[in-house]
């Protein structure tokens, strides 16, 4: 039944997978997935792609939140 992800769900998914992967806390991934679908809706353009790039800031920002 399951249906196909929208552009959201799948930056946010596939940020949250990536983060939990680099050992950060399960609050910091759930919170930067989010952050990062807003991160993707603000930007026009992107210098890689748009999964790379928001994967890029969802990082930094995970590390940022960690200190």
């Amino acid at each position: 039944m399951g249906g196909d992800m929208t552009p959201f769900e799948f930056i946010e998914k596939n940020v949250h997978d990536e983060l939990r992967k680099l050992k950060f806390p399960e609050g910091i991934c759930f919170s930067v997935a989010r952050d990062s679908v807003d991160y993707y809706k603000s930007r026009s353009v992107f210098s890689k792609s748009a999964v790379l790039d928001v994967i890029a800031w969802s990082k930094k920002r995970a590390k940022s939140l960690s200190k």
